[in-house]
């Protein structure tokens, strides 16, 4: 920490928050907190916050009027701008300075910087590789691609699909956002020749860690999600679905390479950025400078989002539609109680 000769930290004084994001987020313990942490002496003020980090899955930011507000998502969601100052996503939207693409697979750094090592497989490695392909899910509530792809390849051979999804082995691979389930998954892809490295939907822009964790465990991907995901990465490293016609023909695709060892090692030892540089815009330093611009700046004249006319309209509307909603399920919830503990209950012989 930077110190004055007094020992008081030169760094200025920013109140944030969090809001919004998965359970068993911590405020004090992730990534973007780390990072503006080495600018600033960060104060968590949940009430009055100046600047207020949001996701998507509540809608609590609605209550943080006064703040500036940051939306970040994980998820296949366009940011609206209407009700945010700024926003991290994974969409190609050119939003002047208000938007930074940066998918949240960048946001694993340790793994992110795997990317760039240096690939030396031998045949040897791919001969002990002991499984064909694997499918590894819990989300059933996918696009339904990712359930045809699985069928129409097992014609061809069996895959080992160890996730709750789709289930057809013992192999434990722990369970999602437990402390080491990534790890537990990385280590059984790596025995795996091929990996389904499949999105639960598909857009412009929205790659997830799906790719990355099949490039890591030394996997070869086959990758349907984000048509254009070949912006980011090399397409000699993958095979891309959405180059070809149906998924039958990918199948093809991949029956060859299986019977090709030649092929199946020039794939593996392709880099998978192209000339092996990490794009600008996967780098943590584009994700630093972003942020810079913000924070650096005074909260109030930092402020983007329309407040007067329309725009207030359309968030009080937000407001009132997301909360009135669970006040009246909350009332609801409260009358049925009452009922319940007011009504005589009938004894039985």
């Amino acid at each position: 920490m930077s110190k004055s000769k007094t020992g008081i930290s030169n760094k200025q004084q920013k109140k944030i928050w969090f809001t919004d994001f998965y359970k068993g987020f911590d405020p004090l313990d992730n990534y973007l907190y780390h990072l503006l942490k080495r600018h600033y002496e960060l104060v968590l003020d949940p009430e009055n916050p100046d600047y207020l980090i949001y996701s998507c899955y509540s809608r609590n930011f609605l209550k943080y009027q006064n703040s500036l507000r940051i939306y970040y998502t994980g998820e296949n969601l366009v940011p609206d701008f209407n009700l945010c100052d700024y926003a991290i996503g994974f969409h190609y939207v050119d939003f002047e300075h208000r938007y930074l693409r940066f998918p949240n697979f960048a946001m694993l750094r340790d793994q992110v910087e795997k990317l760039t090592l240096p690939k030396n497989h031998t045949l040897t490695n791919l001969k002990n590789k002991e499984y064909f392909c694997n499918f590894i899910y819990a989300n059933s509530q996918a696009d339904p691609a990712r359930d045809d792809f699985f069928d129409i390849l097992g014609t061809y051979k069996s895959i080992s699909s160890p996730g709750k999804h789709r289930n057809n082995s013992t192999m434990d691979v722990g369970e999602r956002f437990e402390n080491d389930w990534m790890y537990t998954k990385l280590s059984f892809q790596s025995k795996c020749k091929f990996t389904i490295a499949f999105e639960n939907s598909s857009s412009p822009g929205y790659t997830t860690e799906k790719l990355m964790h099949a490039y890591i465990s030394n996997s070869i991907p086959i990758y349907w999600g984000n048509p254009e995901a070949t912006k980011d990465f090399n397409p000699q490293s993958f095979i891309n679905c959405h180059d070809f016609g149906s998924f039958e023909e990918v199948v093809k695709k991949v029956q060859e390479i299986d019977e090709n060892d030649e092929l199946a090692l020039k794939i593996l030892n392709e880099p998978p950025f192209r000339n092996n540089i990490t794009p600008f815009n996967l780098r943590e330093e584009t994700l630093e400078k972003f942020l810079l611009s913000i924070f650096d700046q005074d909260p109030k004249m930092a402020f983007r989002r329309p407040q007067f006319g329309t725009t207030q309209n359309y968030e009080k509307e937000s407001y009132s539609r997301y909360f009135k909603a669970e006040e009246t399920g909350y009332s609801a919830l409260k009358r049925l109680l009452k009922f319940i503990v007011n009504t005589p209950q009938t004894k039985t012989k």
